[in-house]
């Protein structure tokens, strides 16, 4: 599989055992859905890319390259009609020890894989993993997603697809990949930011469309909501049928809406950029 990394295009490519991604985990990613080659919701991930950076103290991770045009020609040497394309950086290079150079030098790497078919439906267990507010594996994609990982496992060992997590608070907080959704008498809410939640790109187009409240909320309000839903950039919004054994009404209609409401702000984001 065709790899761009750090200026060129290869058809193998490794980063050294010496980088702060590889050592300490010390960077950011984008994953980013695509379809013939275009890259959707584009300009989100930039917005949170480019924030996260300044806010971990790295240089502009895009500075003196275009995604878009990358994205297009790795999709088409991919030969993958839809894609995943994966924009990784890091700190680059370093001595041992956690402080970095002065001005490091970062490691950039963008990769594909072919995009699967999202699920029907999933089904949600709790983990015991919480998240803090003040972490910025929390707040930031960050490279390590050690707590994402285990959180998984034990989601899974319970039967499940995906965990859902609380933060120190007891405060719903979202999906171990994914932010969440539910809806109470036809009203959408979403945890706030507030709640160790990363800012996700569908969720930011969905409160840009719709009527949504961002909330503070404890598991029992999220298990007696009437409908529950996840996204995430490479699957959209997919229903929750099931949370923790207990099986859920999936509402098409309401996913519907919030489909059409991603597609719609996606579709505009690539008309804006085909102006320019």
């Amino acid at each position: 599989m065709t790899v761009w990394i750090n200026g060129d295009w290869r058809d193998d490519a490794a980063v050294s055992y010496r980088d702060r991604g590889f050592t300490l985990g010390d960077g950011l990613f984008e994953t980013i859905a695509v379809e013939r080659g275009v890259a959707l919701g584009l300009e989100r991930h930039i917005e949170r890319l480019r924030s996260s950076a300044d806010a971990l103290g790295l240089a502009d991770p895009l500075a003196g390259i275009d995604l878009a045009g990358l994205i297009g020609q790795g999709a088409q040497a991919s030969g993958l009609a839809s894609a995943v394309a994966r924009f990784s950086v890091s700190a680059g290079l370093s001595a041992r020890g956690l402080e970095r150079a002065d001005q490091p030098e970062l490691t950039r790497v963008l990769q594909f894989s072919g995009r699967p078919q999202s699920a029907k439906s999933i089904n949600l267990a709790l983990a015991d993993i919480r998240r803090s507010p003040t972490s910025p594996s929390a707040r930031f994609k960050t490279l390590s997603y050690a707590d994402n990982i285990f959180a998984r496992r034990q989601a899974c060992a319970a039967g499940a697809d995906m965990a859902v997590l609380l933060d120190d608070d007891g405060r719903v907080s979202g999906g171990d990949c994914a932010n969440l959704y539910w809806a109470v008498d036809g009203q959408l809410h979403t945890p706030a930011l507030a709640c160790a939640v990363l800012p996700g790109t569908v969720r930011a187009s969905l409160l840009a469309q719709l009527d949504l409240n961002e909330v503070s909320a404890s598991l029992s309000d999220l298990a007696s909501a009437d409908s529950i839903f996840v996204s995430n950039a490479v699957m959209g919004v997919v229903p929750v049928s099931g949370l923790d054994g207990k099986k859920l009404t999936v509402d098409h209609a309401l996913l519907e809406t919030l489909r059409e409401a991603l597609a719609q702000d996606r579709d505009t984001t690539i008309e804006r950029r085909g102006r320019r």
